[in-house]
């Protein structure tokens, strides 16, 4: 097995014939998005997204090959590295352990003297991204509304509370969530209303630990699912060694948020009314009421998470210093139960993307003016860390950096229970998700996908039910007020399952969307105004 993978590899080593000087002419830029073809995207599909690659779980054998893989192609392009220490690679830590049932997860509270044992599974839940570490805390509860800063909506939960040693509890979502005539964006949920964004919020501002109420713990399906998904097999947990989410983090029941505010003789149902019929936030402490959370784990393992970055400098002497963001995460779920998660879809048709859209460049000597920084980002399925961990460790400046155009998942046709679509319907359409905030690309998008014809769909603008806004690594860059983008081909009944392999994906329309990323990537890396992001 191991020599096959080896041969395989070096296969692939085989450098590009490049074209020597520089270009920026539409002529040069649209006859590079033709030389993208399709024979070339299944070749790395069926390497990165093959059996041989044992799904790329973060720490194992083949994890560190698609590592390889990538460096040798970032290299054979002549990209500088964009890494640690002059180097491709951006390190960071992971853990991973095992739940341990012996000891359990604990939810207790006492209210007004009356002591409740709550009910994992029924009452609450653990977060589902958090660190892998035993932890307890015992304190008070402070109720933040939304657990939302919102300045540039007039909007600040946090003002006059203290949060320090004290556990939060906190709303779902945002403030007139799902109101035609919302304050903040209509139907549509900002960066503000997603569980990634506020609980660092909460653990910024010092709370020690967040309870966040949930009507649901069900994951509510898109799809009929081909086969098990992997997350509903036993699996370890994995979480940042140090610093993102480093503290207890439950979700728990109306019910059982009712009863910790009982105490000031509130209801969920009656703060999230009042919240949202006058705009105005209403923090209190929680008079009488300690909680006490506990979370328990088995020994650890130390895995080393790799972002793989290389750097395509610009050609203009001053927007050189400005920097275009392309990426795609290349981990997967690995082996689940004996069940192999190759994870082609999701997202070895990313990585191939941002591949391809780097060899377009140097292949064509195409030299835009702005510089473009190529990134694979690594354990995105354990919860954006590497992206996460970039935004805060950015090897080039963040306040340069003026888009980030991302793909995950671009190589299949949505069939959706949420949208009620087929396949057939889809064969030649991808989603473009995040263009409110970011008009600019949008427009960028539209013009450059003319010639090429595939339908564009910007219907999670209108509403994401299915939350895929905040489901990829562009996620981290809206935060930061970056203008970003991500292209997605959807749901359908393989995604996260045995299924998603490398021979069930849409060559054609795929090779399409390679070349709309690239041409767009060209734009933005060429018009003299920087796109804007939208609040």
């Amino acid at each position: 097995m191991k020599r096959r993978v080896l041969s395989t590899f070096l296969m692939f080593l085989t450098a590009p014939m490049v074209v020597q000087g520089a270009s920026t002419s539409s002529e040069d830029i649209a006859a590079a998005a033709k030389a993208i073809q399709l024979e070339d995207v299944r070749a790395k599909m069926f390497f990165l997204g093959g059996e041989e690659m044992a799904g790329r779980l973060i720490g194992t054998p083949e994890h560190r090959v698609a590592a390889a893989y990538i460096q040798s192609e970032f290299m054979s392009l002549g990209l500088k590295p964009g890494g640690d220490d002059n180097t491709y690679l951006q390190g960071f830590d992971v853990v991973s352990a095992w739940p341990d049932e012996s000891k359990g997860t604990v939810l207790e509270a006492a209210v007004n003297g009356q002591r409740r044992a709550f009910q994992l599974g029924h009452d609450f839940n653990p977060w589902w991204v958090q660190a892998v570490k035993s932890e307890a805390f015992e304190g008070p509860v402070v109720f933040v509304g939304y657990g939302i800063k919102a300045p540039e909506y007039g909007y600040d939960d946090f003002a006059g509370v203290n949060l320090h040693g004290k556990i939060a509890l906190v709303l779902p979502r945002e403030p007139q969530a799902d109101h035609e005539n919302s304050k903040f964006r209509g139907r549509w949920d900002t960066y503000h209303s997603y569980d990634w964004f506020k609980i660092q919020q909460l653990q910024e501002a010092g709370a020690s630990a967040v309870l966040i109420v949930n009507p649901a713990f069900q994951f509510k399906e898109a799809r009929i699912p081909s086969a098990p998904p992997n997350y509903t097999l036993p699996e370890p947990k994995r979480g940042m060694a140090a610093g993102l989410w480093d503290f207890p983090i439950f979700m728990i029941t109306p019910d059982t948020a009712n009863f910790l505010l009982s105490a000031a003789q509130k209801t969920v149902q009656d703060l999230q009314a009042q919240i949202d019929g006058s705009f105005k936030p209403s923090s209190f402490d929680l008079p009488s009421v300690t909680v006490r959370l506990e979370k328990n784990f088995k020994a650890h393992e130390l895995i080393r998470g790799l972002n793989v970055i290389g750097i395509m400098e610009g050609s203009d002497p001053e927007l050189k210093k400005q920097y275009v963001v392309v990426s795609g995460h290349y981990d997967h779920m690995g082996r689940v139960s004996g069940r192999l998660y190759a994870g082609a879809d999701d997202n070895a048709s990313g990585v191939v993307a941002t591949i391809e859209t780097a060899q377009a460049f140097v292949r064509a000597g195409i030299k835009p003016k702005r510089s473009v920084v190529f990134a694979c980002w690594d354990a995105e399925e354990e919860g954006l860390y590497g992206s996460y961990y970039y935004t805060v460790h950015p090897t080039v400046p963040l306040a340069d950096t003026v888009a980030n155009i991302n793909m995950d998942m671009i190589g299949r046709d949505e069939e959706s229970l949420t949208w009620e679509n087929t396949a057939e319907q889809n064969r030649n359409m991808v989603n473009i998700v995040g263009t409110l905030y970011n008009p600019d690309i949008r427009r960028i998008i539209e013009q450059e996908n003319k010639p090429i014809g595939l339908k564009l769909d910007f219907k999670t603008d209108t509403r994401d039910p299915e939350q895929w806004f905040a489901r990829s690594d562009h996620f981290w860059f809206a935060t930061r007020g970056i203008p970003q983008v991500l292209f997605n081909t959807g749901s359908q009944p393989d995604y996260h399952t045995e299924n998603d392999t490398w021979n069930r994906i849409n060559y054609p329309k795929m090779t399409k969307i390679i070349q709309l990323i690239f041409l767009s990537t060209a734009q933005v890396a060429n018009e003299a105004k920087q796109p804007k992001f939208t609040r």
